[in-house]
């Protein structure tokens, strides 16, 4: 970001609202996110200074002066609900695996744990890479964030799966499930047949498909990229997110394994209640899982209709 410190914003003080970590927030926006909240009988100022605000690395985004949209820094307020999500998952998933709890299996408890510690730890990167504008490791995270939300809903829709993942003792055997059953494509084929299954078509040829294909292919070109092409991208004068487009599939593929999870495997949420139940009281986060899915689900279209993703459907259509 411009004239930002090196890894972008500063650090928010304790008790400061969640707000001021984000100037030109839409407060409409704001209102919704904070309205449903309120519904679902959740503080949102508690759950985001502990499941954000203490993220490695942290920091608020600075005050961009010559922005005329609000769209870049809806789109980190979004991203950051997702992130939040994804971390009180994880805690819920641990406890599951922990406790044994009924509605998954322990290996599905065990994969879902380990997926989502993966993620959190993407995500808290992402957020800095693009507070920083350096898309190109940026783009390289934001592929890895997508391959693991097809992996762990696949754990979900196939528990015998779940079990050989549990199963891995070695990286051998870790790169040889991979290989198996998740790259090239494998996963997004089971996930496409189940939802087939309960009436969602996201087969090769539907415009979904098809726009998912297009992303993962110049996701895919930061990772394999042109040993010719050394230019190192230039940002454009009053441009906040350079890499704003790895930020944006990145929040809508957390959106989508929410909303997915939740069709694949009806069980879910129930199960993430019982976590809560057997879990720590101290821990706050586990008792988030459950109830922010909900919430989470209900901010998808915020995120369809922010003026940001207008422009980039129009590019990809």
């Amino acid at each position: 970001m411009s004239n930002a410190p090196p890894i972008g914003g500063i650090i928010p003080l304790d008790g400061t609202p969640p707000e001021l970590s984000y100037p030109g927030l839409s407060p409409q926006l704001l209102a919704r996110v904070k309205q449903l909240w309120s519904a679902a009988g959740l503080d949102f100022d508690r759950a985001w200074r502990e499941g954000l605000r203490s993220l490695p690395g942290f920091r608020g985004l600075p005050r961009i002066e010559t922005v005329s949209t609000s769209s870049d820094v809806d789109l980190v307020f979004l991203f950051d609900q997702c992130v939040l999500w994804v971390r009180a998952l994880h805690d819920a998933a641990t406890v599951g695996r922990l406790h044994q709890t009924n509605g998954l299996s322990p290996a599905q408890w065990h994969g879902l744990a380990a997926l989502t510690a993966r993620l959190t730890e993407q995500l808290s990167a992402l957020r800095l890479l693009a507070l920083t504008d350096l898309p190109m490791p940026a783009m390289q995270i934001a592929r890895s964030v997508s391959e693991d939300v097809d992996m762990a809903l696949v754990l979900l829709i196939r528990p015998k799966l779940a079990q050989q993942f549990a199963d891995c003792r070695s990286v051998e055997d870790a790169n040889d499930f991979w290989r198996r059953h998740i790259a090239g494509g494998r996963a997004f084929r089971s996930i496409s047949e189940k939802l087939y299954a309960v009436g969602i078509d996201h087969s090769a040829d539907t415009d979904y498909a098809k726009w998912r294909k297009s992303v993962l292919t110049t996701l895919s070109a930061a990772v394999h990229s042109n040993a010719l092409n050394t230019r190192v991208p230039m940002r454009q004068q009053g441009e906040v997110l350079l890499n704003g487009d790895s930020l944006h599939f990145a929040t809508f593929r957390i959106h989508e394994l929410c909303a997915l999870a939740q069709l694949v495997e009806p069980d879910l949420t129930a199960a993430l209640i019982e976590a809560a139940k057997a879990g720590p009281s101290a821990n706050r986060l586990t008792a988030l899982a459950a109830p922010l899915t909900g919430i989470l689900v209900n901010q998808i279209q915020s995120l369809a209709t922010s003026p940001a993703t207008s422009k980039r459907a129009t590019k990809h259509h």
